[in-house]
This record gives C-alpha cells, structure tokens and sequence, in this order.
C-alpha cells in the first residue's frame, strides 16, 4: 500500500523544529513554510492519523481517511518525514495525534493557497458532466442501443442538466429523449436549435 510503504520509510525520521527565521513564499516548492495557510483542496488526498509517540520513532498509524476534492483546511508544510499537515477541522493536529497527508515533500499539485470553489463538474457541449466517478448527481444519459440521450430535462434546460461521469457522446448529433411522468417527449437538433419531433406515453 503507497501510504504503508511512505510511512516505512519515513516514520524513523526525527522532527526537526521548524525555522522561523526566514520569511518563506507558501506559493513556491519550498523545505517548509513558517506558518499555516488556508487551501482548498484540487484533488482527493490520502490522509494518516498518526500517534504520536516520543521518541518520534515508535509513532505509529492509527487511521486513514480520505479529504475531499473542494475542502478547505488549514495546512502546514514541515521539513521533516511528516511533510504536510492538516490543523483544522476533522484533522487538526495536536499533542496526541498528527494528520499527515500522503504526498511528497515538493509536490503541490493537489491544493491551491486560500479559499476558493472547485466546481465538481467539467464543460460538456454547452453542458455540465460529473468531474468524479464517485459522484451520482448526473440526470442524464447517453442510451447506446437507442442512440438517444435520456434525460430527466428538456435539452434547452442547460443549467440543470448533468451527464454522468465518462460520456464521451455530442448531445446534438442524437435524438433526446425527455422522461416525465408517464411521458416520454422526443427532441431533435435542427437549425441551430432543439425542435420536439414526438411526445409518447410510456407503456405502463
């Protein structure tokens, strides 16, 4: 496992105390920072919940969680075996135990410094698709046998539209199907434009 294996070959690190007597940029790839910083995460990151115990050495993990892509916390960048570290929220490091995540020393490419929105949604044609696999908001699908798109929405209603997570297909090149009650309204891109072709009761 990467964290257990990370963990092998740090954890007989001793902590270093950390310099507080040059003022560091947080926004470079730095030994450390001389203070904490709000982020917002950009990625899922790996967490450890280690105890701590003194000598540094005996400490050990007691806990693995996973932080959220769009999150926000307080981190630390120590230069020593615990490189990152989280202090708020569900992960605030304190005496008795230390949040360390699971990335390297000078790798930065999973959070951005202060507080930001990260949308969980990618550009789709004009519409939204799911960014994540373990998202299940999406209302609309591409249906490979009927070469249709299914959708809980009329295809001009762009702003509650969201496909699942991996579509690949153009919306406009195939018929739209929208499902309503016992009802099921077909839709075609013609013109520069959606035109209704059909509006069917669904076989009960």
């Amino acid at each position: 496992m990467k964290i257990r294996n990370y963990l092998l070959l740090t954890i007989g690190t001793i902590v270093c105390i950390i310099s507080t007597s040059t003022t560091i940029d947080a926004h470079a790839v730095t030994d450390h920072w001389n203070k904490t910083h709000w982020v917002t995460l950009t990625k899922d990151v790996d967490v450890v919940k280690m105890k701590n115990i003194n000598p540094l050495a005996k400490s050990y993990p007691v806990a693995y969680y996973t932080a959220k892509r769009g999150s926000h916390y307080k981190l630390d960048h120590w230069g020593t075996n615990y490189s990152w570290v989280f202090q708020s929220g569900k992960f605030n490091t304190g005496r008795k135990y230390t949040y360390m995540i699971d990335k390297a020393w000078n790798n930065e490419n999973w959070f951005k410094m202060g507080i930001h929105h990260v949308s969980n949604y990618k550009s789709f044609h004009g519409y939204r698709i799911e960014g994540r696999k373990s998202l299940y908001n999406f209302n609309t699908f591409y249906d490979k046998p009927d070469h249709a798109t299914i959708s809980d929405y009329r295809p001009t209603q762009k702003s509650k539209i969201i496909f699942e997570y991996g579509s690949h297909v153009y919306p406009t090149k195939h018929e739209w199907d929208w499902m309503h009650g016992k009802w099921m309204t077909g839709y075609k891109y013609k013109n520069g434009a959606w035109k209704q072709i059909s509006n069917d009761k669904i076989p009960e």
